[in-house]
């Protein structure tokens, strides 16, 4: 996992945000645990309040549970929720595109073609 320090977003946010996609695209399971918080903070060498801070927020999601004693696991997931998030996720994603593509002055066909090219570049 890689923080920046100059991205303007908070660490313990860009930490939550690295997590809770490790958890949706399934590369961290139900019942696994996340990092110490001690460990994870040492090992990006951040205070341990932000390591808490970021996984709160993923527990006040309801993507983990803390576990006294033993950290924070990951809990079952809803895959509809899943699948839900994903595609508010890939809308965000499009619209972003649509208003940068009207900057750029693309027309409907170029955007969709570009959509194309990147779909199959990713296959």
């Amino acid at each position: 996992m890689k923080i920046s320090q100059n991205s303007g977003v908070p660490i313990y946010q860009q930490i939550a945000d690295y997590f809770r996609g490790e958890v949706l695209e399934g590369r961290i399971g139900q019942g696994e645990y996340l990092p110490s918080i001690r460990g994870l903070a040492k090992e990006l060498k951040i205070s341990v309040i932000t390591t808490i801070k970021a996984y709160e927020q993923l527990e006040s999601e309801g993507l983990v549970t803390a576990v006294q004693g033993k950290g924070y696991y990951v809990n079952a997931q809803d895959t509809e929720m899943l699948k839900e998030q994903h595609i508010r996720k890939v809308e965000d994603a499009l619209l972003d595109a649509i208003k940068f593509a009207k900057i750029a002055k693309m027309s409907d066909s170029e955007l969709i073609s570009t959509l194309k090219t990147l779909q199959k570049l990713d296959n």
